[in-house]
């Protein structure tokens, strides 16, 4: 009995109903209705709640805490080109063709060309969107590649734009765009749309969890059903536990089964002392809730490799929107797609060292964004990884951690790396017997690494030159530890698969490829721009794309079904 408690609380597996069909909906004592019910308001749910009433429609949003998702915890990034105005008064040329060359080698065919291509088109436009309700960006050119600029730059490289092989096939173009805030920028993004949503007049209802979804006789969704905390006592006590600014941010990137127990106590919360609640759509139901990383029972089917990890994200992504979905047939893809986040640039003389696997062999260029850091280790170097530099380098990355090149948790983690995570010897021998690797293998990938160093050659994996500098052929050298269940260092993970929507409406497909009707999925519950490959940004932009999409063809639909009565 024990071990299958424990197991239930490691895991969290989070609570759903089978949908239930109603014969005459007209008929059922519903407890509230909109013309468009929202599960789930992040930066996806807001930005769908905004421009569903810019449309004429009614919108009752619901939220398991207290709203804000991902997006509030996020950096505040938002990826945005083409030419906007941030862009053109930095004197940075960019179009939506240069946009979309770059993002075809990231996004892998996660979305048709056609829908990326689109989301280029719109990007101005959406990032205006987001700019006039309320979400504030400056002007400040961030000059060093970093993985997120300290206080004093918001606007930088937040992909892997400037090297090769990207900057062969698009001009480099800077697309980060940080929201204006001191430290982590999310609510800068969130808390405007937040009240974009209820000036514009979307209802919003807390401390509500969905559990079910309700069709008619046909399969349209036409509602859902919740559990809802009105006790004042447990609606603080859930908000206590449900506190994920300090939950995620904090505790659970050292103790992720501390989140899991957190999930756990709110779910009990919810279910023993929560009202039943039958809220109508009379237009359609939009999935909101986010990843699944949250359930790591579903991370355990689908990408096991990745269990146990820390997340990123809030105790609501767990994945519930997704199997709501599942149970009337909907399909999925990228399910195994796990962005785990290895970022070694700050300090910046860590990109100058050599990042190598268990083989002793080069991982990968150590200029690439974080998560492709990551998942090169996770996928060809089972989790471990190792930063080959020498004195001089370690000497340096001292000297880069300070306030003026990243913020304080850049530079706390950057020492976590250089006394807790390394290990120390007089050769390179003797450093590969210690990580247990072949001497022999190392030696010879930093001697091929130097002669690059040392001749005019192009490194083979596209690092820019200035960062190509030889390892010293004295010692000492150092490893830094990399590893995926790095303790000191926590390697942050969330999902990026879902629901297959059609990339025309956002309409959650089955496994026939046919809509569903009345059902959609938006943000990271969806498969989306960033299914496939993640860059600093890019979620928070799909979710605007995503959101205004499905909202638009709900109006849509709603406007033609006017006209033809």
């Amino acid at each position: 009995m024990l071990k299958k408690l424990l197991r239930k609380i490691r895991f969290g597996e989070s609570y759903i109903e089978p949908s239930l069909s109603l014969n005459e909906p007209d008929k059922f004592l519903w407890d509230s209705t909109a013309d468009v019910v929202i599960v789930g308001f992040g930066g996806a749910g807001a930005t769908a709640a905004i421009e569903a009433r810019e449309q004429g429609l009614s919108v009752l949003a619901l939220d398991r805490f207290n709203g804000g998702g991902a997006t509030t915890l996020s950096g505040g990034v938002y990826y945005a080109g083409g030419g906007t105005r941030i862009q053109q008064e930095c004197g940075m040329n960019d179009s939506v063709d240069n946009m979309f060359n770059y993002l075809k080698l990231e996004v892998q065919g996660a979305v048709s060309d056609e829908t990326l291509h689109t989301f280029c088109e719109q990007s101005v436009d959406n990032f205006n969107w987001i700019s006039q309700h309320g979400v504030p960006f400056e002007t400040s050119f961030c000059p060093f590649k970093t993985s997120y600029p300290p206080d004093h730059f918001y606007f930088y490289y937040s992909g892997n734009e400037s090297f090769s092989p990207y900057s062969d096939h698009a001009t480099p173009a800077a697309r980060g765009h940080r929201a204006h805030k001191p430290g982590i920028s999310g609510q800068a993004i969130f808390e405007p749309l937040r009240k974009a949503a209820r000036r514009a007049g979307a209802k919003l209802q807390t401390q509500t969890k969905v559990v079910g979804l309700l069709t008619d006789k046909k399969g349209t969704i036409i509602g859902v059903k919740a559990v809802h905390l009105d006790n004042t006592f447990f609606n603080l006590l859930h908000r206590f536990f449900g506190n994920t600014h300090i939950i995620t941010r904090y505790l659970a990137l050292y103790t992720p089964s501390l989140f899991r127990i957190f999930g756990k106590i709110t779910e009990s919360i919810e279910l023993r002392f929560g009202s039943a609640c039958y809220i109508r759509a009379n237009k359609g139901v939009v999935l909101a809730t986010g990843g699944f990383y949250a359930n790591q029972l579903m991370v355990e089917k689908y990408a096991e490799q990745y269990v146990g990890g820390s997340p990123i994200g809030t105790l609501a992504d767990d994945g519930s929107g997704i199997r709501l979905a599942q149970q009337l047939g909907a399909t999925t893809a990228f399910m195994d797609k796990v962005s785990s986040w290895r970022f070694i640039n700050p300090p910046s003389a860590f990109a100058s060292g050599v990042l190598v696997g268990p083989s002793g062999q080069r991982v990968c260029n150590e200029m690439l964004y974080g998560a492709q850091v990551g998942e090169y280790i996770m996928r060809d170097h089972d989790g471990k990884a190792w930063l080959i530099i020498d004195e001089v380098l370690y000497k340096q990355a001292h000297k880069d951690l300070t306030l003026e090149k990243g913020l304080w948790f850049h530079v706390l983690l950057g020492y976590m790396y250089l006394y807790f995570g390394k290990k120390k010897a007089d050769s390179l021998g003797e450093l590969a017997i210690k990580l247990g690797v072949s001497p022999k293998s190392l030696e010879d990938t930093i001697n091929s690494y130097n002669k690059v160093a040392d001749s005019e050659d192009i490194d083979p994996m596209g690092k820019p030159k200035d960062y190509v500098k030889p390892i010293s052929s004295n010692g000492p050298y150092y490893a830094i530890d990399v590893s995926y269940h790095y303790f000191w260092v926590p390697a942050t993970s969330l999902s990026l698969g879902g629901l297959v929507v059609n990339e025309t409406s956002g309409m959650v497909k089955n496994a026939d490829g046919d809509d569903i009707q009345g059902l959609y999925a938006v943000g990271r519950t969806a498969v989306g721009i960033a299914s496939q490959g993640y860059v600093s940004g890019l979620s928070i932009a799909d979710c605007v794309f995503s959101g205004r999409r499905a909202a638009r063809h709900i109006a849509g639909k709603a406007h033609w079904a006017r006209g033809f009565k």
